[in-house]
């Protein structure tokens, strides 16, 4: 018998040109298509992270199910009641803990290991994307049902994902303070539009500031209990584990992070460049941002364009908290050769990118937030984008 087709976990078109493919399921935005937005990713533009085909579900007959030890009335909620609470409209980033991971280096620092590789999907910097979320605070809906003294809540999805453990839902485990933030939302609208399937429809978890890993989608189900509830099996694996960490860490907080506008193996013509960029905090708002440009004068050798090496950019519009700002820098003079670009934020919490071989290692490639280098080639028959 013919092999069994793999299910199809993305719902709409990813064309190439906006999109790069990580495996079924994972669509990387490209950011050198960045340029053609504004502050917000278009919704059909927006990285997909799913690691199951989106549940069939039918809005009418859907509902959210809000229970657990802690909740005095336990009840489920309609698409439209929770439409009917007041609203809430909030611009975030949602960054994926593991965007970045592919720039996590693969050989060891460690005498002895030799390699110390880091597994699973190959993010560049296209796991991240900003938009205007709508929805409902997590804590108007837990005060309808009476919420009690409480340690966590566990977020559950509706889909079904195949685990060492059987077929699984996917959920999180919050601790209860980031669950009850002002702007912590259970969201129904995207840029002014319903969540589309791929994002989560009819309703997803959205917590301001942190991995978009935490943001469970086609969400089905709160349980807020007054004894800790133990981290979820997907948790598991979201967690700070290595040589230099004496005991696991959950991921929460984003980092702080930095890209050009520019696709990967790009070509620019001679002459003054005006490069643009995005950057952005899970802590807080960005407060500047420089850019390294390197030529390179022999293999594996690189030598700074500009004296001193980093030069301030200049940011486009006010910086707001926990979502991206953009910003622009000349490069003046641009000649034939081949160079290697970076950049380097730092945010109002006092948080500066690090440089790559500061970075400490895990074996998940969560947070990944080092210099990564883009490298391009300016040629006189450049193909301008």
């Amino acid at each position: 018998m013919p092999p069994k087709p793999s299910p199809n976990y993305v719902v709409q078109p990813t064309p190439s040109n906006y999109f790069i493919s990580r495996g079924n399921g994972s669509e990387e935005m490209n950011f050198g298509a960045a340029q053609e937005y504004g502050d917000f990713v278009p919704n059909d533009r927006m990285y997909i992270h799913s690691r199951a085909a989106p549940p069939k579900l039918d809005v009418a007959d859907w509902r959210l199910e809000v229970g657990g030890s802690a909740v005095a009335k336990p009840r489920s909620f309609t698409y439209g009641e929770l439409l009917a609470l007041p609203a809430v409209t909030l611009r975030r980033v949602l960054d994926c803990g593991v965007n970045c991971r592919a720039f996590f280096p693969k050989v060891s620092p460690y005498k002895s290991v030799k390699w110390l590789p880091v597994g699973w999907t190959q993010w560049h910097f296209g796991a991240v994307g900003a938009t205007e979320w709508t929805g409902v605070r997590v804590k108007d809906v837990l005060a309808a049902v009476g919420l009690g003294p409480a340690a966590n809540a566990r977020f559950t999805s509706l889909d079904s994902i195949a685990t060492s453990a059987g077929q699984l839902p996917y959920s999180q485990v919050i601790a209860l303070d980031k669950v009850l933030a002002d702007d912590t939302l259970l969201a129904y609208g995207m840029a002014g539009a319903p969540l589309p399937v791929d994002h989560g429809f009819p309703l997803r978890a959205v917590f301001s500031g942190w991995g978009g890993n935490s943001a469970v989608k086609w969400l089905g189900r709160i349980e807020v209990a007054k004894e800790p509830l133990p981290l979820s099996h997907f948790q598991r694996n979201q967690v700070l584990a290595g040589p230099d960490y004496p005991e696991e860490i959950l991921a929460t907080v984003g980092p702080v992070r930095s890209a050009l506008e520019l696709a990967e193996g790009l070509t620019l013509s001679p002459g003054d460049q005006t490069l643009h960029g995005r950057a952005w905090s899970g802590a807080g708002a960005i407060e500047e941002v420089d850019v390294c440009i390197e030529r390179q004068i022999a293999p594996n050798r690189w030598s700074p364009v500009w004296d001193p090496p980093w030069r301030a950019a200049k940011l486009l519009h006010k910086a707001e908290p926990m979502m991206w700002v953009r910003f622009e820098v000349l490069w003046k003079g641009a000649e034939p050769g081949r160079y290697r670009l970076m950049t380097r934020a730092a945010d109002d919490a006092g948080r500066v990118q690090p440089r790559p071989e500061a970075m400490v290692w895990n074996q998940h490639g969560l947070g990944y937030n080092g210099h990564a280098p883009l490298e391009l080639s300016v040629s006189p028959r450049a193909n301008m984008p």
